[in-house]
């Protein structure tokens, strides 16, 4: 008897999709996370949107904030937005609050709001001195850079002046000087 009552508020009032019931194996299950879960969620949205409304309309008043906030879940649940399309996104999004709650308490515990100068203070020196380190890095690599273009450059001559060389002493020169050339270049590209 008790799951034919959940069957009905879950099938019929609700409107709830058979493929998310299915998950839910158990009426306790179905009952904590397609109607007490969501209705929490949705309870808490309500009372936000009618404190909204009513008071850009008629200001404080907590009688007309009770009926726009009843009258707007009767709707939501008549109209089948709360089995179709809210019960799956409000199941997430309490998971999402949990878990960024959880967050927010650590960093609270940790880092104490009373150090919040000191710790942004500190975070901005590391940035600091992160940022020197990045730039003197990119500025030795583009030194690197260059240098190997040069030697690239250096090395096109040279070639040619070998190919131009017919005597064997100043062709041997030549290739000595091309050899060095590509070491160094290859220990240079190495540290890049």
């Amino acid at each position: 008897m008790a799951s034919d009552l959940i069957s009905l508020i879950l099938n019929d009032i609700l409107k709830i999709s058979p493929t998310l019931l299915s998950k839910y194996y158990t009426p306790q299950d179905q009952v904590i996370y397609l109607i007490l879960i969501p209705s929490v969620v949705l309870f808490l949205f309500l009372y936000a949107f009618s404190k909204q409304i009513v008071g850009r309309i008629v200001g404080e008043h907590p009688g007309f904030e009770y009926l726009v906030s009843i009258v707007s879940f009767i709707y939501i649940v008549y109209s089948g937005m709360f089995g179709t399309t809210l019960v799956p996104i409000f199941i997430n999004w309490l998971n999402i609050a949990i878990i960024l709650s959880l967050i927010v308490f650590v960093m609270s515990v940790v880092f104490h709001p009373a150090r919040g100068p000191a710790l942004t203070k500190a975070a901005a020196e590391a940035g600091r001195m992160i940022g020197e380190k990045v730039t003197a890095k990119e500025k030795e690599r583009k030194a690197i850079e260059q240098e190997v273009d040069a030697i690239k450059k250096e090395l096109q001559g040279l070639r040619a002046e070998e190919s131009r060389t017919l005597e064997p002493t100043a062709k041997a020169f030549v290739q000595m000087q091309i050899a060095n050339l590509e070491a160094q270049k290859r220990r240079l590209e190495s540290r890049l």
